[in-house]
C-alpha cells in the first residue's frame, strides 16, 4: 500500500521540487523531465503560496478546480443542454483513481470545458483554448468543432493568446522553451499502444529494458525506435486527417452538425492519445472531460464512445498506480491489463472517429438541421 501512495504522490513532490530549486528563483527547470508549455509553471507555483503543505494545498486547489468543472456542466445543462455530462464527470472522475488531485491536468480539462460549455463566441472559445493551450497541449483540438467560417476568427485568438502568454514568460523566466527540447527526446513510454507489443513479447523472450527517462518509464531494446518512428508517423497522419475533415467541412464536402463542437475534440484527442508514443494515465482524464461535455450539449454522436470511455477508466486505475510496479516488473495480469485497456483504447478511438465521420457523410437533405448554428456563436 505505501508503495501505492508514494506513486500516486510522486508527481506532485516533483512539482514541489521544480518550484523550490528553479521557479521560485524566476526561471524554468532545467531537468530533462520539464516537458510542459510556460503556463504550466503558474500551476506548479500557485499551491506553494499557501501557508500549508504544498501537496495537500495542490490537491486542494486541483479539487477546487473539479469542482469549477461540474458547476460549467451544470451551467450547461441549465442553459439548452443536459445534466448527463454533470452526471458523467461525478462518476468518471472517481474511476480515474487519484489522477485529479494528484495531476494538474484538471487545469487544462477546465479551460477545454470553459471553451466548449461557457464561451458565447468562438474569439472566446479561442482564448480560452489558448490559455489551457498553454499549460497542456490538447485544449486547442476545441476548435475543430466551430461552425464553418468561425475557425479563423478561434484560431487567430488561439494564436493572439499563445503569443502573449509565451511572450510574457520570456521576457520575465529564461528558459520558456526548454520543454520542446525535452519532450522531442522522448521514446516510447511503457504504458502507449504502441509499447503494448513488446510488454507482451517479454513473456516470448524480447529481452528489452524498462528504464526512468525523461520523466517516464520507456522501454529500450530491438525495434523500439522502430516502432517510436512508426507512432510519430501515424501520428502526423491523424494531424493531416484532422485538418482534411476540417477542411472539407470548410468547403461543404462534409457537413457540419452543432453537436460537433464538442464530439470533433474529442475525437481528436483520443486520436492523439492513441497515436502517441507517450500515454501517461492522466491523459484519460482530458476525454473524461470532453466526453462530458459531449453528454451536457445535449446531442452528440460519442455517447457510446462516452460509455467505453469509463471502463478504459476503470482499467487505468488498476495499472496506475494499482499495479504499476508489478506491470514494470513484468507480471503477467498487469500485462493483460493494459493490453486490454490499449486495444480498447484503439477500438474506442476508431468507433469515435467513425461515428464523427458517418455523421458528417449523413444525407444533406437536411440542410437547414446541418448549418444550424447556435446562437451564442450567431452572435460572434
Amino acid at each position: 500500500m505505501w508503495n501505492v501512495i508514494t506513486q500516486a504522490t510522486y508527481d506532485v513532490h516533483l512539482y514541489q521540487s521544480w518550484y523550490v530549486r528553479f521557479l521560485s528563483h524566476g526561471v524554468f527547470p532545467a531537468a530533462t523531465s520539464w516537458q510542459y508549455p510556460p503556463g504550466a509553471a503558474a500551476v506548479f507555483w500557485l499551491p506553494a503560496q499557501f501557508p500549508g503543505d504544498y501537496l495537500h494545498d495542490f490537491a486542494l486547489l486541483a479539487v477546487c478546480a473539479d469542482l469549477v468543472v461540474l458547476i460549467m456542466l451544470i451551467w450547461r445543462a441549465c442553459h439548452g443542454g443536459s445534466l448527463l455530462g454533470a452526471f458523467y464527470w461525478t462518476v468518471g472522475v472517481p474511476l480515474a483513481g487519484p489522477l485529479l488531485a494528484m495531476r494538474f491536468d484538471v487545469y487544462p480539462v477546465a479551460f477545454a470545458v470553459a471553451a466548449l460549455c461557457v464561451a458565447g463566441t468562438p474569439a472566446r472559445r479561442g482564448v480560452l483554448a489558448g490559455v489551457g493551450a498553454m499549460i497542456k497541449i490538447w485544449p486547442a483540438t476545441v476548435l475543430l468543432g466551430l461552425p464553418p467560417g468561425e475557425l479563423r476568427r478561434g484560431a487567430v485568438a488561439l494564436g493572439a493568446t499563445t503569443v502573449a502568454i509565451v511572450g510574457s514568460f520570456v521576457f520575465f523566466m529564461p528558459g520558456a522553451f526548454g520543454f520542446l527540447a525535452h519532450q522531442g527526446g522522448r521514446g516510447v513510454e511503457v504504458e502507449s499502444v504502441v509499447a503494448t507489443p513488446f510488454l507482451i513479447a517479454r513473456h516470448f523472450g524480447w529481452h528489452g529494458v524498462v528504464a526512468l527517462t525523461y520523466g517516464s518509464f520507456q522501454l529500450s531494446g530491438t525495434h523500439v525506435a522502430l516502432a517510436g518512428y512508426a507512432s510519430t508517423f501515424c501520428l502526423v497522419l491523424s494531424v493531416i486527417a484532422a485538418a482534411s475533415w476540417r477542411l472539407l467541412i470548410a468547403r461543404g464536402r462534409l457537413r457540419w452538425r452543432p453537436e460537433f463542437q464538442a464530439d470533433a475534440p474529442l475525437a481528436a484527442t483520443l486520436l492523439f492519445i492513441a497515436t502517441s508514443r507517450v500515454l501517461s494515465p492522466q491523459y484519460l482524464l482530458w476525454v473524461t472531460g470532453l466526453a462530458a461535455c459531449c453528454l451536457a450539449a445535449g446531442r452528440s454522436t460519442q455517447r457510446p464512445v462516452a460509455v467505453a470511455l469509463l471502463v478504459i477508466d476503470m482499467l487505468t486505475t488498476v495499472v496506475y498506480p494499482l499495479g504499476f510496479a508489478p506491470m514494470i516488473a513484468g507480471s503477467d495480469l498487469m500485462t493483460v491489463t493494459v493490453a486490454v485497456r490499449n486495444g480498447l483504447l484503439l477500438a474506442v478511438t476508431v468507433w469515435s472517429c467513425w461515428l464523427l465521420l458517418r455523421a458528417s457523410l449523413a444525407d444533406r437533405g437536411s440542410l437547414e438541421y446541418a448549418t444550424e448554428v447556435p446562437p451564442q456563436l450567431a452572435r460572434a
